[in-house]
C-alpha cells in the first residue's frame, strides 16, 4: 500500500541459500517497468531469478485476468489443487485478443513512450503535492500515497473530488491498511 519496491536480487540470493522457492507480484508493474513492460524483474534483470511471478491484465493492460507464470510443474500444481483455479474459467477470446494487442504494443516503441510519459506524470504529481504541503508518502514506483489517517474524511473527499471535480479517486481504509493510516493512491 506504500509504493515500495522489495530487493528482489536479494530476496533471490536469500532464497537461493536456502533451497527456496520466490513468488514475486508484479500485479503493479507489469506494463510500466522494463524495457519491454514486463515488471520490476524485467527492470532489474532478475527474471531469470524469478521462480513463480504473478500479474495482472488489468490495470496497465486494460482488460481483465490475471496470470501466474513459472516452471509448468508448479503452475499445473497450482491449477490443480488451488480453489481459487479450480473453479474459474477461461477467458472469452475477445478478451485474450485484446490482451495480446496490449502486451504487444507495450513490449515495443510506443511502450517505451508511454512509460516514459507515465513516469513523467507521476513525477509531476508527485512534486505538486509536495509543493501543496500536502502528506504525501514517498515512495520509489509509481504509487503514490496521500495520507489522510481517518476513514470518514477519506471518504468524503473522495466524495466531493468525484461530484465537484469529475475526480475518481478511491479511499483506501480499514481493513487494508491499519486504522489511522486511510489514504489515496
Amino acid at each position: 500500500m506504500d509504493g515500495t519496491i522489495a530487493p528482489i536480487e536479494a530476496i533471490c540470493d536469500v532464497a537461493s541459500k536456502y533451497q527456496a522457492l520466490t513468488l514475486v507480484d508484479e500485479v503493479h508493474a507489469v506494463g510500466l517497468y522494463g524495457p519491454q513492460g514486463a515488471g520490476v524483474c524485467e527492470r532489474d534483470d532478475v527474471m531469470h531469478r524469478a521462480d513463480l511471478v504473478t500479474g495482472t491484465l488489468a490495470k496497465a493492460y486494460g482488460v481483465y485476468g490475471g496470470y501466474l507464470a513459472g516452471n509448468h510443474m508448479i503452475c499445473d500444481t497450482v491449477r490443480s489443487l488451488s480453489s481459487n483455479f479450480i473453479f474459474t474459467t477461461s477467458l472469452p477470446p475477445s478478451i485474450v485478443a485484446g490482451a495480446r494487442e496490449s502486451v504487444r504494443r507495450l513490449r515495443g516503441e510506443e511502450g517505451r513512450t508511454l512509460r516514459a510519459l507515465h513516469k513523467d506524470r507521476v513525477a509531476r504529481l508527485k512534486r505538486k503535492l509536495e509543493d501543496a504541503s500536502l502528506p504525501v508518502m514517498p515512495s520509489a514506483s509509481h504509487i503514490t500515497p496521500l495520507m489522510i489517517g481517518d476513514a470518514k474524511m477519506c471518504k468524503s473527499i473522495s466524495d466531493h473530488l468525484l461530484e465537484h471535480e469529475g475526480i475518481y479517486v478511491q479511499p483506501i481504509n480499514y481493513p487494508t491498511v491499519p486504522k489511522g493510516s486511510e489514504r489515496f493512491r
